[in-house]
C-alpha cells in the first residue's frame, strides 16, 4: 500500500471554469486579476507599520535575555509584585524581535512581522485552492482573510500562534490529501510554538479535535493522528518552565481580561464588519455541503472559534484562519447549485467593469502602501500625542529611581526608557506576572473607582503618570505634588520624594515619531 492510497476520500469537487462567465472572458485573465489584487492587498495590510503598545517590551525582554544568556523566572521591572513568577511564554517570539532589532533597527521589525504574515496567507490560499479553482470565489474568500488577519498582525507574539495555526491547518490538509508523513511535522512544529506564544494550546485542540474525528471516521487508520497528537503534546514539556506551562494557560484562560481586545466584537463597529459578513457567509451555505462525514470536523472547528471570536474579539484572525478553506468548499457547492437553478449570467461589459474595479483597488493599494512607507522610511512608527513622549523623557533627565504607577499601554513604553532605574506598577505582561488583584487595584486607581487608593496604600507607589485628560483624585490629594504637566501627561510625585526629583529639560515631540 502506498501513502497515496491509505487515506481513502473522496476527490474535491473543483470548478472547472469561471461560473456564469460568457467564453470570451479567460479564466486565466480573471485568475490574474485576483492573484493581483491579493498580492497587493496583502502588501498593504500586511506592511502596516504602526507600533503596538507592549512593542517596547517585547524588545526590552528579548535584549535582556539575550544579555543574560537565560530566560528571566522573576520579575525585575514592577514594584507591586516583588519577587513574583514570571511565566514567559513568548520568551523566543521577544528574543526574535530583539534580535531583528538588533540588525536593522525598526525595520526589521516590520520585515519580521510581513514576513510571518505572508507565509500564514499563502498557507491559507493553498487550502483554499484545493477546494476550488474558482477565481471569484477563492480570490474573495482570501481578501476577506486578508482584512480580517490584518486586525492581529501588529508586531507582537502572537502573529507566531496565527502562523502556527495555519500550519497545523495545512499539515492536517496534506495528510488528508494522501501526504501522510507531513504528520511527521507537528512534535516538530509545536516544540518551535511552545516556546513563540502560549497559544499552541489552540494547535493542540485542532490536532485533537481532527484525531476524534478520525477516530470516529475510521478506527483502523485513526493511529497515525493520535500518534502526532501524542507526541506533540509531549514535546511541549521541552520549554523554560516545563510542563506548568499548561497549568498557567489554563489558568489564564480562566481568568477576567479588562482589556480590548479581550471584550466581545459588536457587530456595530465598522472595524469588524468583514468578520460578521465571512461568519454569515460561513453559516448560511452550510445546508449546502456536501462532506459532512469526511470534513465535518472542519465546520465543528471553524463554528466552535466562531463562538471565541464573538466573545472575544482577539480570536477573530484565528476564525479566518479556520474557517477560509471550508467556506471556499461551501461557496464552490452553492455555485453549482445556482447554476442548475439560475440562467443569471453576466454580461461582458459588466465584467470588463468589475475587472478595471479590480485593478484600480489594486494599484490604489499600492500607491497608498508605497506613499505611506516612503513618508515613514519603511520604520515602524507612533503617535505621539498618544504617549507619554515628552513626560517620560523628563523623568529620564531627573535619573531619579521611582515606584512608578502607570496606565497598562504605557507601562512598556515608560520601562524601556526608565528601567531599571523607575518600576512600574504594571505593563503588557499582563496574566503572565501580575495577580488579579493587582491589575483590579492599578485599573480602580485610573478608573477613579471607590477603592481608587490602595494603589498608594497596599504598595510602595512613589509617583504616578498620568494622561492630562483624564481625572483622578491624585490632584487633589494631600501629600503629592505636580511635578510636571503637558499636553498628554502629568506627572504626581509624592512630597516626601519631590525634593531629591529634578525633572529635566524634555524633548519636543514631532508629528509622528519612530520607534523606539
Amino acid at each position: 500500500m502506498t501513502p497515496s492510497e491509505s487515506i481513502s476520500r473522496p476527490p474535491l469537487k473543483l470548478g472547472k471554469r469561471n461560473w456564469m462567465l460568457p467564453k470570451p472572458i479567460a479564466s486565466l485573465t480573471s485568475t490574474r486579476l485576483w492573484a493581483l489584487l491579493l498580492a497587493c492587498s496583502a502588501v498593504y495590510f500586511f506592511s502596516i507599520n504602526e507600533a503596538d503598545n507592549d512593542l517596547w517590551g517585547h524588545v526590552l525582554f528579548g535584549r535582556s535575555i539575550l544579555a543574560l544568556g537565560i530566560v528571566p523566572r522573576v520579575d525585575p521591572y514592577s514594584y507591586t509584585v516583588v519577587g513574583q513568577p514570571w511565566m514567559n511564554h513568548e520568551w523566543l517570539s521577544q528574543t526574535i524581535l530583539a534580535v531583528a532589532f538588533e540588525w536593522a533597527g525598526s525595520r526589521g521589525l516590520l520585515l519580521v512581522k510581513f514576513l510571518v504574515a505572508t507565509v500564514t496567507f499563502l498557507l491559507l490560499l493553498s487550502m483554499v485552492r484545493r477546494r476550488t479553482e474558482t477565481s471569484f470565489i477563492w480570490g474573495g474568500v482570501g481578501l476577506s482573510s486578508i482584512a480580517i488577519l490584518a486586525r492581529g498582525f501588529a508586531i507582537r507574539p502572537q502573529i507566531f500562534t496565527y502562523c502556527g495555526t495555519a500550519l497545523t491547518l495545512w499539515l492536517i490538509d496534506r495528510y488528508c490529501g494522501g501526504r501522510t508523513r507531513a504528520l511527521l511535522w507537528f512534535p516538530v512544529v509545536f516544540f518551535g510554538w511552545v516556546n513563540l506564544h502560549g497559544g499552541f494550546i489552540l494547535g493542540l485542540g485542532i490536532l485533537g479535535l481532527f484525531s476524534a474525528a478520525e477516530l470516529l471516521r475510521d478506527r483502523r487508520k485513526a493511529w497515525r493522528p493520535w500518534l502526532a497528537l501524542i507526541g506533540s503534546t509531549g514535546v511541549t514539556a521541552i520549554n523554560p518552565f516545563g510542563p506548568r506551562l499548561l497549568l498557567y494557560i489554563w489558568n489564564e484562560l480562566s481568568r477576567t481580561h479588562p482589556i480590548t481586545e479581550w471584550q466581545h466584537a459588536a457587530p456595530t463597529d465598522p472595524a469588524h464588519f468583514v468578520f460578521f459578513a465571512m461568519l454569515a457567509a460561513f453559516v448560511l451555505t452550510l445546508p449546502l455541503r456536501r462532506d459532512w462525514r469526511e470534513n465535518g470536523w472542519e465546520v465543528m472547528l471553524a463554528l466552535g472559534v466562531a463562538a471565541l471570536a464573538l466573545r472575544h474579539q482577539r480570536h477573530t484572525p484565528v476564525f479566518a484562519l479556520c474557517a477560509a478553506a471550508p467556506l471556499a468548499a461551501q461557496l464552490e457547492s452553492t455555485k453549482a447549485w445556482l447554476a442548475a437553478h439560475s440562467t443569471l449570467t453576466l454580461s461582458v461589459g459588466a465584467q470588463r467593469i468589475i475587472g478595471y474595479g479590480v485593478v484600480t483597488m489594486a494599484l490604489l493599494q499600492l500607491y497608498l502602501t508605497g506613499a505611506r512607507l516612503w513618508r515613514d522610511r519603511l520604520q515602524v512608527v507612533f503617535d505621539p500625542h498618544d504617549y507619554p513622549v515628552v513626560a517620560v523623557d523628563a523623568l529620564r533627565q531627573s535619573d531619579a529611581s521611582l515606584n512608578l504607577a502607570v496606565p497598562l499601554d504605557w507601562g512598556e513604553y515608560a520601562l524601556w526608557f526608565l528601567a531599571p532605574q523607575v518600576k512600574v506598577s504594571i505593563d503588557g505582561r499582563f496574566a503572565t506576572v501580575f495577580p488579579e488583584q493587582v491589575v483590579a487595584d492599578n485599573f480602580d486607581f485610573f478608573t477613579s473607582a471607590p477603592t481608587w487608593r490602595r494603589l498608594l496604600d497596599q504598595y510602595p507607589t512613589e509617583a504616578v503618570l498620568l494622561p492630562t485628560d483624564w481625572s483622578s483624585p491624585i490632584r487633589r490629594e494631600p501629600g503629592w505634588q505636580r511635578a510636571y504637566g503637558d499636553a498628554v501627561a502629568e506627572i504626581y510625585i509624592r512630597s516626601e520624594r519631590a525634593a531629591g526629583v529634578h525633572i529635566g529639560a524634555p524633548v519636543r515631540a514631532t508629528e509622528l515619531s519612530v520607534f523606539p
